[in-house]
């Protein structure tokens, strides 16, 4: 996996960023697919496709149950 260090706590804040956003909004379709893809970095991965080939099926299991929240919270219209 490809992402450094720096990338993944910058995209760790940005989804602390994402998750205050939960407090008081639901976010939008596209805010989730933004936030499914910080989650991606946080593991490492440059995208979901190269942390689905890590071949680690506890990050992965993680990693799928934390995006299923997250686009289980957008607004719906």
């Amino acid at each position: 996996m490809s992402v450094k260090s720096s990338d993944s706590f910058a995209a760790f804040a940005s989804l602390h960023r994402y998750s205050a956003l939960l407090e008081t909004s639901k976010p939008t379709l596209s805010q989730a697919e933004v936030a499914v893809q910080l989650l991606s970095h946080i593991y490492g991965a440059e995208n979901e496709e190269e942390l689905l080939k890590c071949g680690d099926s506890e990050i992965i299991d993680t990693y799928m149950a934390m995006k299923e929240k997250i686009l289980n919270n957008v607004v719906t219209q």
